[in-house]
């Protein structure tokens, strides 16, 4: 019995490793749409749910000329990061370039909006898996 599992094992090990090789690692999560809503705007965020720099683009409804930054807050852990400038990508588009999350797990976007209706902030929450 125990000569057939060192036998059985290494077989199954290899046929597993064979397996990865061939389907690979799961796949990363895709781009995320998140939507939120103020008092005097609404946004979609779209951006790689993941560490590392990152493009995060913003669609402003009703699009208008606006100062957009993101930052992002980890309310369990108190993490925060640093606001990021977003620059104007077209009429109610803006991108933020940078590094937003600094580890996995449940993080609230904060998109603040300053325009001639004044200043709000926006949030949206995701999960960074990787």
């Amino acid at each position: 019995m125990r000569r057939r599992l060192y036998i059985v094992l290494p077989v199954l090990l290899i046929a597993a490793g064979i397996a990865w090789i061939f389907h690979g690692s799961p796949a990363a999560p895709g781009p995320a749409e998140l939507r939120g809503r103020g008092t005097h705007h609404a946004v979609v965020v779209r951006l790689e749910p993941r560490l590392g720099p990152l493009d995060v683009r913003v669609e402003l409804h009703p699009a208008s000329p606006a100062d957009v930054s993101i930052s992002a807050v980890m309310p369990h852990m108190g993490h925060t990061t640093p606001e990021l400038q977003a620059r104007s990508d077209g009429p109610g588009r803006y991108v933020a370039r940078g590094e937003l999350f600094t580890m996995t797990g449940p993080w609230e976007i904060g998109v603040r909006v300053h325009d001639t209706s004044g200043t709000e902030v926006i949030k949206v929450n995701t999960l960074i898996t990787a």
